[in-house]
């Protein structure tokens, strides 16, 4: 089944969630070319919402969000190219994650240690969520 047959298919709302805390990418990530010549440490939280209660009454991994699949997605994605802002590698992993599982609703946060900033902040933080 697909993910548009089974939105299709659902009929009862939750608002249940998973979370993936703190994912490790590695994105070519910042305003200049240099900062995105290589790959910078950035950290990442992933939640999805949608009606778990099938997968819980069935304890099977086929009825459930695979938790691997959902984190080799986020990693594949931050790893794929090259992104000037934090706000499109956000966006491209919900929307990514929208098109690929069965879930209702997806919101990451990404969080970056710009070199430029160290001695004046810890970390920038973007959240996006759809829909």
């Amino acid at each position: 089944m697909d993910v548009k047959e089974y939105r299709a298919l659902k009929t009862i709302q939750r608002d249940d969630s998973i979370t993936l805390a703190g994912i490790r990418i590695c994105p070519r990530i910042g305003v200049t070319a240099q900062e995105r010549s290589s790959p910078q440490e950035c950290e990442a939280d992933l939640t999805v919402w949608d009606n778990l209660e099938g997968a819980a009454a069935r304890d099977s991994l086929e009825s459930a969000v695979d938790y691997s699949r959902l984190l080799g997605n986020t990693r594949e994605i931050a790893a794929a190219g090259e992104y000037t802002l934090v706000e499109t590698l956000a966006y491209r992993i919900v929307r990514s994650t929208l098109e690929s599982f069965p879930v209702s609703r997806v919101r990451v946060k990404i969080r970056k240690r710009p070199a430029s900033l160290k001695d004046q902040l810890d970390y920038i933080e973007v959240e996006v969520a759809e829909p």
